[in-house]
């Protein structure tokens, strides 16, 4: 059995406290995310017997039971278990924050960093500034976690990333934000449907025309907002996953698209790509974390690395 003891000496009466152990919070919190026992003991990488043990260690430390174990699928909490899963993260979140100042006062910028990064950045923004990270920061062990924003935003806020480079705007008013660039957006649309002008604007665009991200990806939204585009009631009956989806539909002219400039490059053939007029359509780019973060300043260096590359 693994657990902490506190011994209290008092009036020659000793007192014995056993208290939970970080490691059976950790269990805890896995199998309330992961609603399985098996899946929660791959998350901790240990057996489920084992998770399972010391789950029950937990409940007889504190003497309530905290799984409804009625059920093999869905694993849910009681409502003491959420109390106590909810107390923990913040427990575990302070302990991470101990160990990570402590060991900033060492090196910044060594060891494990938890970066999340969204689908419309991450294959066309991380092989510009992964070498330049590798060469300034060689100890860095960098974690990728490439996801939709609202389940990167729901990570940092769970501590299991430590920061998220995004699009803004989005609304994390618990989050620092950190502006590194602006960056305009494209008209791509199939050559032979491409207007015969260098340049068009924003109120030129029939947005019944023009294909979109499926909902969830912030990149639609964007879109939309910085052209000044009302999410269309009657569209084209196509949405797809990734940007490289509506690549190959404008390509083979199924409509046309607005895409970021850091996706322009090596698009098929037949694709032109019209610039807007000023006030030209932009996103930002930046990059966010928990207020109050010890590692706070190492991540304003990455960023300004990542604005210098």
């Amino acid at each position: 059995m693994i657990f902490s003891l506190l011994i209290k000496i008092k009036n020659d009466i000793i007192t014995i406290i056993m208290r939970p152990t970080l490691r059976q919070m950790e269990y805890l919190i896995a199998l309330e995310d992961e609603k399985s026992f098996s899946a929660a003991a791959d998350i901790c990488n240990i057996t489920q017997s084992t998770l399972g043990a010391g789950i029950r260690e937990l409940e007889n430390i504190l003497d309530h039971p905290l799984v409804n174990r009625g059920q093999r699928k869905n694993i849910t909490l009681t409502t003491f278990g959420a109390e106590v899963a909810h107390e923990a993260r913040q427990i575990l979140g302070y302990t991470d924050k101990l160990t990570a100042r402590a060991k900033h006062m060492k090196t910044p910028l060594t060891g494990p960093l938890r970066l999340g990064i969204i689908p419309t950045i991450a294959p066309y923004f991380l092989p510009t500034i992964l070498p330049a990270i590798q060469e300034h920061f060689p100890a860095l062990e960098l974690e990728l976690h490439e996801d939709l924003s609202d389940r990167l935003v729901n990570s940092i806020r769970k501590g299991t990333l430590d920061m998220v480079l995004m699009a803004f705007p989005f609304d994390t008013p618990d989050m620092t934000q950190m502006f590194l660039f602006e960056e305009p957006f494209y008209l791509a649309t199939p050559k032979q449907r491409a207007p015969h002008t260098k340049s068009i604007n924003t109120g030129d665009i029939d947005a019944k025309e023009l294909l979109l991200l499926e909902d969830g990806h912030c990149l639609r939204d964007h879109a939309l907002a910085a052209c000044g585009l009302q999410k269309p009631s009657q569209r084209k009956a196509y949405s797809a996953t990734s940007l490289q989806t509506l690549i190959q539909l404008v390509s083979h002219n199924y409509g046309m698209t607005l895409l970021p400039e850091m996706a322009l490059q090596d698009l098929p053939k037949n694709i032109s790509i019209i610039p807007f007029n000023n006030p030209k359509p932009t996103r930002d780019i930046g990059l966010a974390w928990r207020h109050g973060h010890p590692r706070r300043t190492e991540f304003e260096t990455l960023g300004k690395i990542m604005i210098n590359t």
